[in-house]
């Protein structure tokens, strides 16, 4: 009915602009008239309607500026008055055919916000004298006006409807039947839609710190994979008040998330995902043009985050809810979401993205050891000193732990720098090089064997590439030689 209402609109504003030339004409008494827009943009003059009882005038559609006599007239404030083979010779005259009758030519600009937008052309086989028929003109140019304002408003109305119109669509895409990972990933790519010369980041607890852990699909420039939140960071604000902070960017600050960040400019709006009342993600939207973020697309936003924590809510009791609801139980991040995160890394290679990124399984060497020497229960706590250890940001690079099965870990490291991974093993080895601290206190001999691959644009899926990094673990673990691999 929206579109309906608007073609509508467009009919009936053409026919009263129609109906004023026609009446323009009449009470001059011209032989013809005729009004033109003049579209700057594309350089052309794009011809409107017509009112003569002449049998030899045709019109064309459009014609360039540089092709026609009313060139040099384009950008006039005032109506001028032409004498036709004085001020323009007969042959510039292209809408007539057989023979030229006009001998004056009144030229009317019509201005809108300070730029002569059209043209009314009045022509005459006698002199048209401008004083005489000033109130029509007059008459003609208001109207003109007041039916303009009226279209613009229509079709700004239709405009605002079509776009809450869409806001309800993104609504109904955040289905709490979804899988969490899948809800909020879904979450962001439909904050992205209110951002378009930005990007939304998903941010969550895991490895024992905050980190970014999930990015909108089409962001523009969007911060790395497992980038930590530091204090003093807009993303740290909203999440320590628990309500949405918008802040505009000078001079790199505040930063949205890290010092790290190369650039921060425009404007940013970060909001907490609570779930039974506990922070459990924080969300920061951005965009290059701080008009963007309007009142109203501030409300989409919240509001969306509020809708998807809601729909989690709504299938997670309160009573079993676990700390961090995006990871297992030793601090590294479920599964759905580094499939979540393969699938966008390859859709970014894809789309020519120059960020690189590896995925990986990690797994400590001697699993069979430490299970003859621990308890269940000691166990445990040792994996979660594993998962905080390998975290990629405590050996100076951006990435995040996840989880595959007891003492297999798989990895996202992202850097522009082609040695990143094997910066991230080095240290590991240097840092094991006197045995591996626990957090209970005692110190044991430890060792990891990885294998991983690089996330690139060369036609492998998802699963082709969990499969490489799987084969490169195992060609890792089996050669004794060997503490890494790369598929």
């Amino acid at each position: 009915m929206a579109l309906d209402r608007q073609d509508k609109a467009l009919r009936e504003f053409k026919q009263i602009i129609e109906d004023l030339v026609k009446l323009l004409r009449a009470s001059t008494g011209v032989e013809l008239a005729y009004m033109c827009w003049v579209n700057h943009a594309r350089e052309q003059f794009v011809w409107e309607c017509n009112s003569t009882n002449l049998p030899n005038v045709m019109f064309r559609d459009r014609v360039e500026f540089r092709l026609h006599y009313l060139d040099a007239y384009k950008a006039i404030e005032q109506p001028v008055q032409l004498k036709v083979g004085t001020d323009v010779q007969k042959g510039k005259l292209s809408h007539y055919f057989d023979f030229v009758q006009a001998q004056s030519i009144l030229i009317i600009p019509f201005i809108s916000k300070g730029e002569t937008v059209a043209l009314t052309i009045l022509e005459s086989e006698h002199e048209i004298s401008e004083s005489a028929i000033t109130e029509s003109i007059h008459a003609y140019n208001n109207a003109l006006v007041n039916v303009l304002d009226t279209y613009l408003e229509i079709v700004d109305l239709h405009e605002q409807q079509k776009e809450w119109d869409a806001y309800e669509d993104s609504l109904n895409h955040i289905d709490y039947r979804s899988h969490r990972v899948e809800l909020l990933a879904r979450m962001v790519d439909e904050m992205q839609r209110l951002v378009p010369n930005g990007g939304v980041s998903l941010l969550c607890s895991g490895m024992d710190t905050w980190n970014v852990a999930l990015t909108a699909r089409d962001a523009i420039a969007p911060p790395r994979l497992g980038l930590q939140m530091e204090e003093k960071s807009l993303a740290y604000d909203a999440l320590e008040k628990g309500h949405p902070i918008f802040s505009m960017h000078f001079n790199n600050s505040p930063r949205r998330i890290s010092s790290q960040e190369i650039h921060t400019n425009g404007a940013s709006y970060a909001m907490p995902v609570l779930i039974h009342d506990r922070r459990q993600a924080v969300v920061v939207a951005y965009d290059n043009d701080p008009l963007t973020f309007k009142e109203s697309t501030q409300h989409k936003l919240s509001n969306l985050a509020r809708v998807a924590g809601l729909s989690i809510q709504s299938v997670m009791k309160k009573s079993g809810m676990i700390n961090d609801m995006l990871t297992e139980q030793f601090g590294a991040f479920v599964s759905e979401m580094w499939e979540q995160n393969i699938a966008r890394a390859l859709y970014r290679a894809q789309q020519g993205d120059e960020t690189r990124t590896w995925f990986g399984f990690v797994s400590p060497d001697d699993i069979s050891g430490l299970r003859t020497k621990f308890r269940l229960e000691e166990l445990q706590h040792i994996q979660t000193d594993f998962v905080r250890f390998l975290n990629p940001n405590h050996h100076g690079e951006t990435g995040f732990i996840g989880y595959n099965s007891d003492y297999v870990y798989t990895f996202f490291i992202q850097s522009p720098r082609e040695d990143a991974v094997m910066r991230w093993i080095d240290s590991i080895k240097t840092k094991l090089a006197h045995g591996f601290k626990l957090s209970s206190g005692s110190t044991i001999n430890a060792s990891f064997s990885a294998g991983f691959t690089e996330i690139t644009a060369d036609g492998s899926t998802p699963y082709m590439i969990q499969d490489k990094a799987k084969r490169a673990l195992s060609e890792a673990v089996k050669n004794e030689a060997l503490d890494f691999f790369e598929a």
